[in-house]
């Protein structure tokens, strides 16, 4: 176990609105077997494959309905994330382009986290944690004011290898309200 102290990645961390999008990678793959592999021209995906849990309310899962609904405060960072479902990692998602149009978001910037010290398990003693080092990263953006902006994501899913598998884009209406 690391005696280390793990230090937030963010020094916004602790007052930013965290969203994490959370991809179904094996039915984005079922439904689209012959995806893009180009970053450029990403294929095109229909809703039901991205949900969200975000706001301080870890009860709060919204529906993949090509719209999220955010409450919190105009001015305090937006800080998103996306993962993937997946039983065993077969494939994970990297979020590459984020763009948001019209006035209520600013534009989102990619942020990346190198070398941190993050908790791994442990197989000859699950019990006691181990550590390994890690990238990570992250979009954000700041809420301007109340209204929608109209998201354009831009992802891929990668193999156990992180050798990309399909490149794929979805648009979300994301409606602000303070």
């Amino acid at each position: 176990m690391t005696s280390e102290p793990i230090p937030s990645p963010s020094s916004g961390a602790t007052s930013a609105q965290n969203v994490l999008l959370i991809v179904d990678a094996e039915s984005v793959l079922s439904r689209y077997p012959n995806p893009s592999l180009d970053a450029a021209a990403p294929t095109s995906i229909a809703d039901g494959f991205i949900f969200f849990a975000t706001g301080d309310k870890s009860k709060e899962i919204v529906t993949n309905d090509s719209k999220l609904t955010i409450t919190g405060d105009i001015d305090r960072d937006l800080h998103v994330r996306a993962r993937s479902v997946s039983l065993i990692a077969e494939h994970s998602v990297v979020m590459y382009a984020l763009t948001a149009d019209g006035d209520a978001l600013s534009d989102p910037r990619l942020e990346v986290h190198t070398n941190l010290t993050v908790p791994a398990p442990n197989p000859d003693n699950p019990a006691e944690p181990g550590s390994k080092n890690a990238d990570d990263h992250l979009w954000i953006c700041t809420p301007k004011n109340s209204g929608t902006a109209h998201c354009h994501l831009s992802f891929m899913l990668v193999n156990q290898q992180c050798e990309a598998v399909g490149y794929f884009q979805w648009q979300v209406d994301v409606e602000l309200k303070a």
